[in-house]
């Protein structure tokens, strides 16, 4: 099965997580990009949800990484 993928904003506090939305798979794939943070308790805040063409997300992924955003290990579930 594959991983979920998971981007650092650099000096800030955003982190986006990019996983396979498997409803859609078999027929228009996409992957849902879910944006949050951390709150100094640990528990996380997700400020939004976005289901992309595959893609696209592959698109965002590339143009984030160029823009100084870097991998990270996943922070919630």
């Amino acid at each position: 099965m594959k991983c979920d993928g998971w981007l650092k904003e650099p000096d800030g506090v955003w982190i986006l997580r990019f996983r396979y939305d498997w409803e859609s798979w078999d027929q228009n794939p996409k992957i849902i990009v879910d944006k949050g943070r951390l709150e100094r308790n640990g528990i996380p805040l997700l400020k939004s949800r976005k289901r992309m063409r595959r893609d696209l997300a592959i698109q965002l992924w590339g143009n984030l990484l160029a823009a100084g955003w870097r991998r990270t290990k996943p922070m919630w579930e």
